[in-house]
């Protein structure tokens, strides 16, 4: 276990051993990113946006929590700040692609209104590919590996616009799972998702989403249980025992010091808010783990 709060986070230098020949985005056979990941800490979280295709193989990948059986063609999708670990079997082959955050953030091209399958309530984290499509995905994984690797004067233009349209095509791909939302509320939940990872560890209060979303904290509530029927803080409550869980599995922060981390107003009053949620204490939570 990892000493308080330090679950490492890598960045895609890092997490490939090696500069990145286009700076925001890395692409690599997944047989070659294993052997990079000889010297990585598991679980650990990344600073980049992750797609992992699995062609074919076995194991198990486990993503905050919830593990997945690894198979043959399956897409992964992990956001910054989500923390990892798998048991990959041998032989398994795919392609990992990193990309940063501020790669798609113009007006053109937007990661958090384009592509919102990393990390949201209408998706999960595994998808596998239909049949039909399977041979498509593969060769436009391939392409953008041929690309990144090429010399050309334009190199990060035709990669960037590549990995784009990748992600359009995944898009099409998982929206037939998606819950059907109506466009404006499916973009308001995503902005509160989005707000929430940023403010959760200062702010609690429904007001202060909905004041930032300039709606009300009403209104911002009836969106989210006809969407997903959750209510607005229920999502932040789960972002904040997300967190909570990440801390107590994966470092050996103590319960007083994880408590004032997360901004509550007292050490007892967090075990219980926990307790409530879970059903036990944060410490025999963390005993179990």
């Amino acid at each position: 276990m990892l000493p308080l709060n330090k679950i490492p986070v890598y960045n895609i230098q890092t997490i490939c051993c090696k500069p990145s020949k286009i700076g925001l985005i890395e692409i690599l056979p997944f047989e070659e990113h294993l052997k990079n990941t000889v010297n990585i800490h598991f679980p650990h979280r990344h600073d980049f946006y992750y797609l992992l295709f699995i062609t074919e193989g076995k194991g198990t990948h486990t993503i905050d929590f919830k593990t997945y059986p690894v198979k043959s063609n399956q897409l992964f999708f992990m956001s910054p700040g989500q923390v990892h670990q798998w048991d990959i079997k041998p032989n398994t082959k795919g392609f990992t692609l990193f990309f940063d955050k501020e790669l798609f953030t113009s007006q053109h091209f937007n990661i958090e209104k384009e592509w919102p399958f990393f990390q949201t309530v209408f998706n999960e984290d595994a998808f596998l590919i239909p049949k039909h499509k399977q041979t498509e995905l593969n060769e436009l994984f391939y392409l953008v590996l041929k690309e990144s690797i090429a010399s050309s004067n334009n190199q990060k233009n035709i990669v960037k616009n590549l990995v784009s349209a990748l992600l359009y095509k995944i898009n099409d791909l998982v929206s037939v799972k998606t819950k059907p939302a109506i466009s404006h509320q499916f973009e308001l939940i995503r902005r509160f998702e989005l707000m929430i990872d940023k403010h959760y560890t200062t702010n609690h209060q429904l007001y202060f989403y909905a004041k930032q979303l300039a709606i009300s904290p009403n209104y911002l509530n009836a969106i989210c249980k006809k969407t997903i029927d959750k209510s607005a803080k229920k999502l932040i409550n789960e972002r904040l025992i997300l967190e909570a869980k990440r801390l107590l599995s994966n470092t050996s922060m103590p319960i007083n010091v994880l408590s004032d981390h997360l901004n509550f107003a007292s050490s007892s009053y967090f075990i219980r808010f926990f307790k409530k949620l879970e059903g036990m204490t944060p410490q025999n939570f963390k005993t179990l783990e």
